[in-house]
């Protein structure tokens, strides 16, 4: 069995940047808490999310403050999925070791991507998935790359299948509430992903990423009200 001993630190830079025809991933910024607050507002989002959904922008960003911080201990890799010509949020992108089962000696790396409503057609969540699988097997040590979806989440299980995961079992897991969720546990090893073709070396002209990030700058929004209402 292999434990959590990645430190995420080594890959939470900006120095390379993963990126396909629309889209870069960037460093998860404060900034990002609007655009990921507007999406809980949309039903859809949340039905098959394992939080409730927030009410206030200033609960969300005390949710994203935990994930921020658990990014600056290396305890998880995160990321937004940005449009390169506008930095448009698209997807936030997560990912953790867990363990491995105990017969294994291989390294597990858990996945979970929340896909802004905006962004469900049109193609751009298998560019998003494409990325994220691209960074975790060039850029990790990863042997296996893990998702869990509900399993009435159609969209997602076909989008796991577009990417090359294999559904092998059904699991229960666990809403924050204490509510057990039946979901579908998906997985792509390293061997089947490069059999795929999906590897591709993506470098990003450094330029776009600034100009990326300095559009999504524009997007900063003030916290500071007590009731969480964007100033």
């Amino acid at each position: 069995m292999i434990t959590n001993k990645f430190d995420w630190n080594e890959i939470n830079g900006l120095e390379k940047h993963y990126y396909s025809e629309r889209l870069v991933l960037r460093p998860m910024l404060e900034c990002d808490v609007y655009p990921m607050f507007m999406a809980t507002t949309d039903p859809a989002f949340n039905h098959f999310l394992l939080w409730d959904a927030p009410s206030t922008v200033t609960q969300l960003s005390d949710r994203i403050e935990k994930i921020l911080d658990e990014r600056r201990k290396g305890q998880m890799g995160v990321w937004v999925a940005a449009e390169i010509t506008t930095g448009a949020f698209v997807a936030i992108f997560r990912a953790y070791v867990i363990d491995s089962p105990p017969e294994v000696d291989e390294l597990y790396i858990e996945t979970g991507i929340w896909l802004h409503p905006n962004y469900w057609k049109g193609g751009l969540s298998v560019e998003v998935c494409s990325i994220c699988a691209d960074l975790l097997f060039n850029e990790t040590p990863a042997d296996v790359l893990v998702a869990q979806t509900h399993v009435d989440n159609k969209p997602s299980q076909g989008l796991f299948r577009a990417m090359g995961l294999e559904k092998v079992r059904r699991v229960d897991v666990f809403h924050e509430n204490g509510a057990t969720v039946p979901a579908y546990y998906f997985q792509l090893k390293r061997s089947d992903y490069k059999n795929k073709g999906f590897v591709k070396e993506r470098y990003l002209d450094i330029e776009a990423t600034k100009q990326a990030l300095a559009n999504a700058s524009r997007e900063r929004v003030s916290l500071s009200t007590p009731d969480g209402v964007v100033a």
